[in-house]
């Protein structure tokens, strides 16, 4: 078949026995897409070497406009056509064919192929021609030599004669062959009457054909349905030629019956099979329909040649507007992933990956989609495209990167305000103070703004300045030169140096001698270091980022910290939050170190009881989300049951909490029921207000209706 076409009849027309031709009505020249075993037994044209020719190619060209007209006849009204045509065979030879056409239809309903039945005539179109001649000699001397007319019954299409002269038009001859296809003998129909033969023998419909040929007195051809003596059926292809005297009166008629139950039978499979095919067809376009993925089957050029109605869900578009269209260019993409489209395409199997798609539609909506390329099995020079929308998958992403952006846990005000300030700092290359209280996580902070920054390809190296040795302060931090004090023994660069080009964290700079203080301010203003033991000095490409827990504009009025180092450090300024700030994160950060120490534990727990959790919310956190994370290790060693329970909390973590004020509990995973009492409890304890409700569930606004829609709890405020 055409490779435009997702229908392929190849399989099942080669064990039909008729030539089987099916051309493309779409292009004016109606080239050929397929024929089968039988048409290249017939012309002795093979199959290579007849794609893509004009089908008029294989007929006379005497028979080209009738050809043509039959195929439009085909076309307009949506029956099979039938006609003779002079065929044409490899080696030049002529022969007799007779043709029925019928046309295939795509699923859209538009008209595309034409299926063509051939079948070779040249014996029964000669014996016609010899039996013009014999009937001409027959009839001009039949009343002479009435015994002549026995050459008839070699013939063997059934024959019959009729005297016109007479009023009843009777039968005045039968063949042999006549005999043989109606099952009437001669002697049962000669002498009767005309009327007899047309009236018993056919339907209404060709009996009221032939008497209007009569009438009419004119010669007639037409299929018919004919009955036999014992009541069964077959199909004949009806000629009657009347004959005329010297005064243009008809004085007999010859009626000749060519048996066609074949070829009727023939098309009839075909059209059958064609059925089916359609049918199949049709099934499996409503199969793709229902897929959630869009199917796209896709030509040599790239053109879409066939779309599923899902199209129109996962691309936003059509199969119409798909249908047609070159499939990389379809989208708004940028010129990279179109690139990579194309290359997916002519890549061989082994060498195809699945491409994300991401692209805003003419109302803004944001999409995101997968495609993968298949081969076509039938076709190796098709692809098949499947297109999966994953825009919620990708949201879902999007939103949890939001809630733990690195190791940054938590969705609360204050961290989305830090998340916020982390990306507008990360864009430049300022020096950055970060303040906190200690186990806040300030180091995660550093490495979220070296990670968010254009040095992120870079080395980030963190120091802890209140772990250094006064006396190899220096050394440590600017490096040496062999022999520059009592056991250097080799030359070594500091951590300024081995920072270049990336972030040096330094942390708890609050703790830095004053010394040391001064050298730390001349390399931030003058960015370059000098070994020990060296005058010569090395420039250095570093962000420098500090961190202290203590309050520096406090430290430099007690005269413990230079003002003028302060003012270098402080270009941009971060605090983070301490965690009884940001209660509402506790649940994200307590599920993320449970799964990490269960994991190293070798346990498995489904969560923390309701009233472990509320214990967590009511504590005081001083030591913030370090202390947190050692909470949730030592309950996991401590658990014996599923959950974890407040006497497997830390001793002091209890003692703190004994006094703590019962509150209902935030909602947890795994407790859907306890959830929904909780819920319900702390809207009637604030009298429907979702917002104060929330608070005293310690989540936040966003999580409690979130709930609120899974728990199916339709309250108003």
């Amino acid at each position: 078949m055409s490779r435009s076409d997702p229908l392929d009849l190849c399989g099942i027309c080669h064990v039909l026995p008729e030539a089987i031709t099916i051309f493309d009505t779409s292009d004016p020249a109606y080239p050929v897409a397929f024929v089968n075993h039988a048409f290249e037994e017939l012309t002795g044209f093979s199959g290579a070497e007849v794609d893509g020719n004009s089908i008029l190619r294989f007929f006379d060209e005497s028979d080209a406009p009738r050809v043509l007209g039959s195929v439009g006849d085909a076309l307009r009204n949506g029956r099979p056509q039938h006609l003779a045509a002079i065929g044409l065979r490899r080696d030049g030879t002529r022969f007799d064919s007779e043709l029925s056409l019928a046309r295939l239809p795509l699923p859209d309903g538009e008209t595309m192929y034409v299926v063509a039945l051939q079948r070779d005539v040249s014996r029964r179109e000669e014996e016609l021609r010899a039996l013009a001649v014999q009937r001409d000699r027959l009839l001009e001397h039949l009343e002479t030599a009435p015994l002549g007319i026995l050459a008839l019954d070699s013939v063997l299409n059934g024959i019959a004669i009729i005297d016109a002269r007479r009023s009843n038009m009777p039968l005045v001859y039968v063949n042999a062959a006549f005999e043989r296809l109606t099952g009437y003998t001669a002697e049962e129909v000669l002498g009767q009457s005309w009327g007899f033969l047309h009236a018993a023998n056919h339907d209404a419909v060709t009996a009221a054909a032939i008497e209007a040929a009569i009438a009419e007195r004119k010669e007639t051809r037409m299929e018919a349905l004919q009955f036999r003596k014992d009541g069964s059926h077959f199909w004949v292809e009806l000629s009657l030629s009347p004959v005329f005297d010297d005064d243009g009166q008809p004085t007999h008629y010859l009626a000749i019956q060519a048996d066609i139950s074949e070829r009727k039978e023939a098309v009839s499979r075909l059209e059958q099979l064609s059925l089916e095919l359609r049918r199949n067809r049709d099934d499996l376009t409503s199969i793709l329909n229902q897929f959630a993925c869009a199917t796209l089957i896709v030509d040599g050029n790239g053109m879409v040649t066939f779309a599923s109605a899902s199209c129109e869900a996962v691309l936003a578009l059509s199969p119409s507007q798909v249908t047609g269209q070159i499939w990389p260019n379809l989208l708004p993409l940028p010129a990279s992933t179109v690139a990579e489209l194309w290359q997916n395409l002519n890549a061989p199997p082994a060498g195809r990956k699945s491409v994300q798609l991401g692209w805003s539609d003419e109302a803004g909506a944001e999409h995101w989609t997968e495609c993968s390329i298949k081969d076509d099995p039938r076709d190796p020079s098709r692809r098949i495209a499947v297109v999966y929308d994953v825009t919620e998958l990708y949201r879902l992403r999007q939103r949890l990167e939001a809630r733990t952006r690195g190791a940054l846990i938590g969705d609360s005000e204050p961290m989305q305000r830090l998340h916020r300030l982390i990306a507008d700092i990360a864009r430049g290359t300022w020096t950055v103070l970060i303040e906190g209280e200690t186990g806040s996580g300030k180091e995660l902070v550093a490495r979220a703004v070296h990670d968010g920054g254009p040095r992120k390809q870079g080395p980030f190296v963190a120091v802890n300045s209140a772990g250094l040795s006064e006396s190899l302060l220096a050394s440590q931090l600017f490096g040496h030169r062999k022999g520059a004090f009592t056991g250097a023994t080799c030359d070594q660069q500091g951590y300024f140096e081995a920072a270049s080009g990336g972030t040096l964290f330094l942390d708890e700079i609050g703790d830095l001698p004053l010394s040391m203080q001064a050298s730390l301010l001349r390399v931030l203003q003058e960015r370059e270091v000098t070994r020990l033991g060296e005058t010569r000095p090395r420039p250095v490409d570093v962000r420098v980022i500090a961190a202290s827990h203590k309050d520096l504009a406090a430290e430099v009025r007690a005269g413990r910290f230079r003002e003028d180092l302060l003012f270098r450090l402080r270009v941009a300024r971060i605090t983070v939050p301490p965690l009884r700030n940001r209660r509402t994160d506790i649940p994200l950060l307590v599920e993320h170190f449970l799964r990490d120490a269960c994991s190293q534990a070798g346990k498995s727990l489904s969560g923390l009881a309701p009233e472990t959790l509320q214990s967590l919310l009511s504590y005081e956190w001083p030591g913030n989300v370090r202390e947190l994370k050692s909470c949730v290790d030592y309950a996991v060693i401590c658990a014996a049951g599923p959950r974890v329970h407040p006497d497997e909390l830390p001793p002091e973590l209890r003692q703190a909490c004994l006094s703590a004020p019962a509150e209902p509990f935030p909602a947890y995973p795994g407790d859907e029921a306890d959830e929904r009492s909780r819920i319900l409890a702390a809207l009637n304890a604030t009298r429907g207000n979702r917002s104060q409700a929330a608070k005293r569930l310690g989540i936040s606004r966003a999580t409690f209706y979130r709930r609120l829609r899974d728990l199916e709890l339709n309250v108003d405020d």
